[in-house]
């Protein structure tokens, strides 16, 4: 079925604000902030937690999929 001007690509991706924050560039390598506050009270093992990145801290954390504040500042928006 062809696309008329209003109509949207239903393959078409919007995307959740915040959701990938890419690393700003810097000379300095990422630091490890540790594990988000879920996945310190559960002690989840390493392979089952996600990567998250804090623009705040220069730094990558640890945590659930579902948490999404810095364990170092509480910044929540990558």
């Amino acid at each position: 079925m062809a696309q008329t001007g209003g109509e949207r690509d239903g393959n078409q991706v919007v995307r959740f604000p915040y959701s990938r924050v890419p690393p700003s560039p810097s000379t300095q390598p990422a630091k490890f902030l540790g594990y988000g506050a879920m996945a310190q009270l559960i002690g989840v093992p390493d392979r089952q937690t996600t990567g998250h990145w804090c623009s705040r801290c220069s730094g990558i954390w640890y945590g659930y999929l579902l948490e999404v504040s810095c364990p170092v500042c509480g910044n929540r928006h990558g």
